[in-house]
């Protein structure tokens, strides 16, 4: 599968665990389906929400093999290669496409800061070395390194990088990364900001990729086809459902500002579903005790997700 252009609903795709703290391959396959079922336009894995800093190199080629496997061609499949360095990037991104990816999503290096120019020539040089196309990650909370909008205009317009997903949480950069490359022919930006769906698409913007879109996708979808239809008032009210399942991220450790456990909680939905077995984190990231998923289970019940 060529790339040329990336729309829709791309949820990134969470790593489930068995209790023992291995991967759980059938929870992995399971969930795959439950998107593919529930319509996304493809799937994004070693994301944010997959837990992509704190799994070895085996388990993410594990994973990307398995969603490859599952998937069976049907949605284009991204694989997150974020890391420290140009070396350590490039062995990770030819790891990943060995495994079937069929793009790559790739944040600034974290850990040291990088000027634009450098981002200018790291960005370069994994389009020269790898053979899949390159999207581009804003998540300056996270990597500390901003993409600034003159970047990504430069990158999107000679053609580097294919697409954007914007998680930097403000809209007005996202305005900006908009106009800077909207006619630059077949490149699209995708936000990650899960509150505001319907507003990013009424600016312009492509798609999403919501990590909450992993309990219920079909949701996501439909709220992306009210958005690109012009049904703003449906698309609102739908999006304003949506933020109230965000509750199920607010429970235990997780109500800790910052703390990455608030991905239990999407964990938790999917194992009330019937999706993956456990809420299990990977350590140091805590999961939810029993009583907490309780709350969960009660959450998806009040909002219609569960039956009772």
């Amino acid at each position: 599968m060529r790339l040329r252009e990336l729309r829709g609903v791309i949820p990134p795709i969470a790593t489930p665990f068995a209790e023992d703290g291995e991967l759980d391959h059938q929870s992995l396959a399971r969930l795959t389906e439950h998107l593919i079922r529930g319509g996304v336009h493809g799937i994004f894995c070693l994301g944010s929400t997959g837990e992509c800093a704190a799994l070895t190199d085996a388990e993410r080629k594990t994973i990307v093999e398995t969603v490859v496997e599952i998937n069976a061609g049907r949605v284009p499949i991204l694989a997150g290669i974020t890391e420290t360095s140009t070396k350590r990037a490039l062995a990770l991104g030819r790891i990943v496409v060995e495994a079937g990816a069929d793009a790559v999503v790739v944040a600034p290096p974290f850990y040291h800061m990088n000027s634009q120019g450098e981002l200018l020539n790291y960005y370069r040089t994994l389009a020269k070395d790898l053979t899949v196309p390159i999207i581009a990650y804003h998540v300056p909370a996270l990597v500390k390194t901003p993409l600034d909008p003159t970047t990504v205009e430069v990158l999107a317009t000679e053609g580097t990088i294919m697409a954007l997903k914007d998680s930097g949480g403000d809209s007005n950069v996202l305005r900006e990364y908009l106009m800077r490359t909207r006619d630059v022919p077949g490149f699209t930006v995708l936000t990650g900001m899960e509150f505001l769906v319907d507003t990013a698409i009424q600016m312009g913007a492509h798609g999403s990729v919501p990590g909450i879109g992993n309990v219920v996708p079909g949701e996501y979808v439909r709220l992306y086809e009210l958005s690109v239809q012009g049904k703003y008032k449906e698309a609102r009210e739908l999006q304003e459902r949506l933020i109230k399942l965000f509750d199920i991220c607010y429970q235990g450790s997780a109500q800790i500002s910052g703390s990455a456990s608030a991905l239990s909680g999407f964990k938790s939905a999917l194992r009330w579903l019937g999706v993956i077995e456990t809420a299990k984190m990977a350590p140091p990231m805590g999961s939810l005790t029993l009583e907490e998923e309780e709350k969960v289970r009660e959450i998806l019940v009040d909002l219609g997700f569960l039956e009772s």
